[in-house]
């Protein structure tokens, strides 16, 4: 073993890493607590600067969503390479602060999972799982060992109820042909019984942009129009009201919005990069402007309960985390987001 990989075992070791074998218990929410401010992250450089984690850690989120490329692991070959990655991550400034608050739930994109644009084929898949597992405290929601690592969480406190249901786009993932599927039949049953359950929001989360135009050279749902279509079909089978997507993979943020695709309107809440920016692809469904900060983080605030001045809503915030100026503030309200 190299001195590198000694150390990352090391302190591996010292996060409970050191024996990959199976997954630990997650630690349960405090029940009743209302989830009012929600965390986005992801696409994170782990081997480079990121001071937008401390930034997260003050900002003191009820949730934390991490939606995928949390680390670059990046590799076809080396199986070591999983735990150095993450050992990088939980080294950063400001990573153990926000790791100790809130709850934070997890999924992959193609980079944490192993490499870019990795599909079903991905010859470690079996290895990045475990490793997965054993960094997040995540228990998935099927306890088959040849699947992936989708998984949700309903938070109920008082008459309120929110649905999280994070998908894996990457483990039965098949080549983007047209013809496809994305999720696999596993999931898809268990995606069907999750939405069988009533919630005043439900938030579907994928690594992989749902809303993004086909054709521009970046992963999207739409180049998998079959299993993107029944998504859709899907939510309309349950008449599940109050359904709103969250998405990564793109390293910048926007809000994209098909209308009437689930019987109202289908909203992408979309953000990923805390250390990284790119140019916006071309998005035929963009209704916001698209954030240009480098050191970006993403905020969701949730109003439950109607006051005097509002309506029940959900404010969107991308902004600058070092300085606090504003890239982006959209407002959807509930009452968008019903038959």
């Amino acid at each position: 073993m190299t001195p590198t990989r000694r150390a990352v075992t090391a302190a591996l070791s010292g996060m409970g890493l050191g024996s990959l074998a199976a997954p630990l218990t997650t630690a349960a929410a405090q029940p009743g607590t209302p989830i009012r401010r929600i965390a986005i992250l992801g696409c994170i450089r782990q081997k480079k600067p990121v001071p937008a984690l401390v930034a997260y850690a003050a900002a003191k989120a009820d949730l934390n969503l991490w939606i995928g490329d949390a680390v670059y692991v990046d590799t076809k070959d080396d199986p070591a390479a999983f735990t150095e990655a993450y050992a990088q991550l939980a080294s950063k400034p400001g990573f153990a602060e926000l790791r100790a608050q809130g709850v934070h739930m997890a999924t992959w994109d193609d980079h944490d999972y192993g490499a870019n644009d990795a599909d079903r084929t991905y010859p470690l898949k079996a290895v990045s799982k475990t490793t997965f597992q054993r960094f997040w405290n995540l228990e998935t929601d099927s306890s088959a060992l040849d699947d992936g690592v989708y998984n949700s969480r309903l938070f109920t406190f008082g008459a309120r109820r929110l649905h999280v249901i994070m998908l894996d786009v990457r483990w039965h993932r098949d080549a983007p042909d047209g013809h496809g599927d994305m999720l696999g039949e596993a999931q898809w049953r268990w995606l069907d019984e999750r939405l069988a359950v009533a919630a005043d929001l439900t938030l579907i989360v994928s690594g992989t942009q749902i809303l993004l135009t086909a054709g521009t050279g970046s992963e999207t749902w739409e180049d998998y129009p079959r299993a993107r279509d029944r998504l859709f079909e899907m939510i309309r089978k349950h008449r599940r009201e109050g359904v709103v997507f969250i998405t990564g993979d793109q390293h910048y943020g926007e809000v994209a919005r098909a209308r009437g695709a689930l019987g109202y309107d289908a909203v992408e809440l979309q953000f990923c990069g805390l250390n990284q920016i790119e140019k916006p692809e071309k998005n035929l469904y963009r209704v916001s402007p698209v954030s240009t900060t480098l050191h970006a983080m993403c905020l969701l605030d949730i109003q439950w309960e109607a006051d005097d001045y509002n309506t029940p809503h959900i404010l969107y915030r991308v902004s600058d985390s070092q300085t606090g100026a504003t890239d982006i503030s959209y407002r959807l309200n509930f009452s968008e987001l019903t038959l």
